[in-house]
């Protein structure tokens, strides 16, 4: 039987949204933090961050030690324009996802390849990912390259060098016209990237992966080591929904990438788009 707390991450700061999702989940949880950026109220279970939203991985860094407690087996990361399948509750989280003993959970990885040809604007940090932010040390703090790509493949997620189309997309993205698209595309790829091209491929300078990440389930074992990396990943800045499932992969010693699980028929998460149940403060 699990012991799960259930860490609620706001994106953005909408404080009235708090009582409401408590409300909703402390039948089920005893346990519940939120993580909201800039808070400066005096809720003793709200942990305030600061970082973009387009890096709330750090979240998970800086609030670490004020979640973070050995009697906890699981953590649920969850957003607060999400909810989670009624059904799941702190004690049977791990039975009702179907987890494996010591296994986390991630919905999917998107693995970046030859074979793909959408492109995706935020794939660039990673090509990137050493120059994104300066004054970012954060080489001595990895496992080195080959040891990283060791760790994607044994979660079944295989690293290779990317085409041209796989990091541009063959279109040229809205508000750009198409001699634009190609001067953008000359400069990166024959003159900022050249040290990492090989033929008509780029090698990443370090491995990475993509998945929608608004609902985790870490383990105890997993969580400090995962929390470190998310951290050291809004330092090189990584948009977060490539630095959550690559510091999960880092990290988690089980097969963290699974298809999204069905209960009763029903997806163990489903997104609120319209934020219906407050507004910010």
């Amino acid at each position: 039987m699990s012991n799960a707390c259930l860490v609620i991450v706001f994106n953005h700061r909408y404080d009235k949204n708090i009582p409401v999702l408590e409300k909703l989940y402390a039948p089920r949880f005893r346990n519940i933090r939120f993580l909201v950026p800039f808070y400066d109220g005096d809720r003793a279970d709200v942990i305030p961050v600061y970082e973009s939203s387009h890096y709330f991985q750090s979240y998970f860094a800086q609030g670490f030690h004020r979640f973070f407690d050995e009697k906890f087996s699981h953590y649920i990361f969850i957003g607060d324009d999400c909810i989670l399948n009624p059904s799941i509750n702190e004690n049977n989280v791990a039975e009702a996802m179907g987890l494996a003993p010591g296994a986390d959970f991630i919905p999917e990885f998107i693995r970046f390849g030859p074979e793909h040809d959408y492109g995706w604007w935020h794939g660039f940090k990673g090509v990137d990912f050493f120059g994104n932010r300066k004054g970012a040390e954060i080489i001595r703090e990895l496992p080195s390259r080959e040891e990283a790509v060791a760790r994607f493949e044994a979660n079944g997620v295989k690293v290779q060098p990317l085409t041209k189309d796989a990091i541009f997309g063959k279109r040229a993205p809205r508000g750009k016209k198409a001699w634009q698209f190609w001067l953008f595309k000359q400069f990166h790829f024959r003159y900022k990237w050249k040290k990492f091209r090989n033929g008509s491929k780029i090698e990443l300078p370090y491995p990475i992966a993509g998945s929608y990440s608004d609902i985790l389930v870490i383990t105890r074992d997993t969580v400090r080591d995962f929390c470190r990396y998310c951290g050291i990943m809004g330092a090189a800045g990584l948009f977060v929904e490539i630095a959550i499932p690559t510091a999960l992969l880092l990290t988690s010693k089980k097969d963290p990438g699974r298809e999204r699980t069905e209960i009763a028929g029903q997806s163990i998460v489903g997104t609120r788009r319209n934020r219906s149940v407050g507004n910010r403060t």
